[in-house]
């Protein structure tokens, strides 16, 4: 019963997530000296993620979401005590070619 409600919410997060990356924007910050400061929002590259045993499909989601939408690669490592959730849904996010 409990995961058809954590189904939604992990949906949910993940329809919420792409919206944000084109709505990030890089600034220029005044600076004292011959400096030249600005904040650019670019992929890293690769992103480790932990998720802990409890909640791992919001865990998933919440850490997953963002790094995919800013086009960063994620390399996931779950706990030993988590179930197959994050396994299951990151072999659908392959199927879907994400």
């Amino acid at each position: 019963m409990i995961y058809k409600f954590l189904l939604k919410i992990l949906i949910l997060l993940f329809a919420k997530f792409p919206g944000w990356a084109d709505k990030i924007h890089g600034l220029t910050v005044p600076a004292d000296g011959p400096y030249h400061v600005q904040t650019l929002h670019e992929p890293i590259g690769v992103a480790g993620q932990i998720i802990p045993w409890n909640f791992p499909l919001m865990m998933y989601a919440w850490k997953v979401g963002p790094a995919l939408a800013c086009g960063n690669t994620v390399v996931l490592k779950t706990a030993e005590h988590t179930p197959l959730s994050a396994l299951y849904v990151s072999k659908l996010f392959h199927e879907v070619c994400v």
